[in-house]
């Protein structure tokens, strides 16, 4: 059940259950993967425009945008100067604004995976480098599983006891992962 790194990363062909990968993510893998290390299943998340940070963020882009406007329409007529220092705000809002698009455009490029000893994600940073952030299996690393319509869903691995929101504990996980029932029965049967 268990195929080995060097079987399908440098086939042309996917095996069923992988992916296909970039050079870079297969150069970064390389040099990732601890000895005797196999790869159980990767796959991409499911892209989702509209998550629960990307509507914050979006509405935080619409009062920045809202107080750019202000500021310049203040400042504008006095001096042209002062509405250049506007200039940073813009900058801001339009980041935030398109916050969701941006995120989106990164789940695309993410990239999970499950091998025999590990749980991972590979995802650009913002320099545009691959990163990794991972848990290592164990009994109960799988607290539980969210499932959604189109068969999708999240990994919760535990809560974050630092953080505390209006709603309660933050969860920590993955996001978004496609075929979630057999990726869960997987980390459970390790």
């Amino acid at each position: 059940a268990c195929t080995p790194l060097r079987g399908w990363l440098f086939s042309f062909m996917p095996t069923p259950g992988f992916i296909m990968m970039s050079n870079s993510e297969r150069r970064y893998l390389q040099q990732l993967l601890r000895s005797g290390e196999e790869i159980r299943w990767s796959g991409r998340p499911v892209p989702q425009l509209w998550t629960v940070d990307a509507v914050m963020a979006l509405m935080g882009g619409v009062v920045s945008l809202a107080v750019a406007i202000g500021w310049l329409c203040f400042a504008w007529p006095r001096s042209w100067e002062l509405a250049l220092c506007s200039l940073p705000v813009w900058a801001g809002s339009l980041t935030l604004l398109s916050a969701p698009w941006r995120w989106c455009h990164r789940q695309k490029r993410s990239l999970l995976l499950l091998t025999n000893q590990r749980v991972m994600v590979v995802a650009p940073g913002w320099s545009g480098r691959l990163q990794m952030d991972g848990w290592t299996l164990k009994p109960g690393l799988l607290k539980r599983y969210t499932v959604q319509e189109d068969g999708s869903g999240d990994l919760i691995f535990g809560y974050n006891a630092q953080v505390r929101s209006r709603w309660g504990k933050v969860p920590f996980g993955l996001q978004s992962v496609p075929d979630i029932e057999y990726v869960a029965r997987l980390i459970q049967d390790s």
